[in-house]
């Protein structure tokens, strides 16, 4: 299989969106409000960080294989069968059919 090379466009695009995140207020003041731009902008810079790391990241494997999968299909259907007979069991006993 061959190995994938990286891009350069996806950390670039990362520093970015810190940069611009960093100099853009995060929240709207309230109106007729005397609130600074500095004080608006308390705390958003984690905020775009962690936002940018996250959307950075490959997401992991969701793959199962098939004995995993076999034996989620057991369990289950062990679980649901229990379910079916006592709904089954209450239907009998009710005495409304």
């Amino acid at each position: 299989m061959a190995a994938r090379t990286a891009s350069p466009v996806l950390p670039v695009v990362v520093v970015l969106l810190l940069l611009c995140g960093a100099f853009a207020p995060a929240f709207v003041p309230p109106a007729g409000a005397s609130v600074s731009q500095a004080s608006s902008l308390r705390g958003a810079a984690p905020l775009v960080a962690f936002g940018a790391l996250g959307a950075a990241l490959p997401m992991p494997a969701q793959a199962f294989s098939e004995t995993e999968l076999n034996q989620f299909g057991l369990a289950f259907s062990i679980f649901f069968l229990g379910f079916w007979i006592a709904g089954f069991f209450r239907l009998l006993t009710v005495g409304k059919l």
